[in-house]
């Protein structure tokens, strides 16, 4: 790590999908907070499945 950076943890998931900022842009771009899940449950089954 770079001298001077801060290193903090990611957001979980739900927290991500809590915040309103996201919340609007979703919105914005005609998705819902249970699209976005079905997409990260889809990766992580694909995932799971490529490393078993």
């Amino acid at each position: 790590m770079e001298p001077g950076v801060r290193k903090f943890p990611e957001p979980a998931l739900q927290e991500l999908l809590a915040d309103p900022v996201i919340l609007a842009v979703l919105k914005r771009d005609g998705l819902t907070v249970e699209d976005v899940k079905k997409v990260v449950k889809t990766y992580q089954e694909k995932s799971r499945s490529r490393f078993s």
